[in-house]
Formats: C-alpha cells, sequence, structure tokens
C-alpha cells in the first residue's frame, strides 16, 4: 500500500463552498478521499480552509514532525492559493517567495523526504465571487512560478493550472467534477 501525505488548503480538505463552514464534499467525492478508498493507497489528508503558506519555523516544523511520524511515500504540496486571494497587490512572484522560504525550512528539517515531495501548483482561479481580474491573471501564473522554484529544490513537479478544472461560482474550490478530474491526476502520477 502507497502511503500519501496531502498538504494544502481547503481544495486539498475537500471544501465545498455550497454548504460554506468547514462543509466538505463526501469521501467518495473529493479527490484525497476518492485515491483513499482504492486499496492500493492511504492518504493523510492534511488540508486545511483558509490556510496559508507557513512561516514560522515552529509551524513548519511541526509539520516535518507530522510527516516523519507517518512515513509516506508521497508527500504532496499545493498550497498557495489563499497567499494570493489575501494578498494586496497580488502577485504571484510574492506567493512565491513565502513558497521558497517554506520549502527550504521543511526540507531541512525532513531531509530524508525530500526526494519524496511533489510540489503541485494550485489549479488557476476564474472570475467568481471570491475573485477578480488582477487575482485570476495572477493564478495563471502558478504553474510558472511552482515549476521553477520545484526546479531549485530538487522537488517533483505537478501543473494543476494546465488541468482545466471547473471551479465554483466563488472561482477557487473544486467542484465535484474537478476533484474527481484531480484524484485521476494524482492517481496516473503516482503509478
Amino acid at each position: 500500500m502507497k502511503k500519501i501525505y496531502a498538504f494544502g488548503d481547503s481544495n486539498t480538505y475537500g471544501f465545498d463552498p455550497r454548504i460554506g463552514g468547514v462543509g466538505r464534499y463526501p469521501k467518495n467525492i473529493r479527490w484525497t478521499g476518492v485515491i483513499d478508498l482504492m486499496h492500493e493507497y492511504e492518504v493523510n489528508n492534511q488540508g486545511y480552509n483558509g490556510l496559508s503558506i507557513p512561516y514560522s519555523d515552529s509551524s513548519i516544523a511541526s509539520i516535518g514532525r507530522s510527516i516523519k511520524e507517518y512515513s509516506p511515500d508521497m508527500i504532496l504540496i499545493m498550497i498557495g492559493s489563499n497567499d494570493l486571494l489575501n494578498m494586496s497587490p497580488a502577485s504571484c512572484e510574492n506567493v512565491g517567495i513565502r513558497l521558497r522560504h517554506f520549502l527550504l525550512t521543511l526540507c531541512d528539517c525532513i531531509p530524508e523526504h525530500v526526494q519524496r515531495m511533489v510540489l503541485v501548483a494550485p489549479p488557476k482561479m476564474s472570475l467568481g465571487d471570491w475573485t477578480d481580474s488582477v487575482i485570476v491573471n495572477e493564478s495563471h501564473k502558478f504553474g510558472t512560478v511552482y515549476e521553477a522554484i520545484a526546479s531549485e529544490k530538487g522537488l517533483t513537479f505537478l501543473n494543476a493550472c494546465e488541468w482545466d478544472l471547473p471551479l465554483c461560482y466563488d472561482g477557487v474550490h473544486l467542484t465535484e467534477e474537478a476533484h474527481l478530474h484531480f484524484a485521476e491526476k494524482i492517481i496516473s502520477f503516482a503509478y
């Protein structure tokens, strides 16, 4: 059985904006759950609503300890959407600066796991209740910025910006269809 540690924000958590609060899609819909229900995989879903890229050394060390305890075969990291949403002015390059610090510190905490890390560029956003044209345009840069960071850090890279994932009315969160498509992409990569 392949163990996957999935670290990220609400799109990893499986947030369903139609419900709000801490509502989430059923396990058989959210991408982490779809994979976890397969006999070949066990997924530790460390997705949190509203999570931005951790920046304190103690927070990052705590994530490192969690990864060590789980001892995964693969570590998927998809984070940065909330940073972009809450940044003024919105700048994918500035999200990249935060991400570099996070990954540098995390890799120092768990050097034995670096080869298992997969950096996933978040899906590009669309115009919706939570976005504007500046945020949407900046989100289209996730793939380029994240690929450069993965290359610098020697990490495997997946570009969810290229997966044409349908989003909910808010322009940020994956639809049910998108979660299933996302799971298919991760499964085909993991095989």
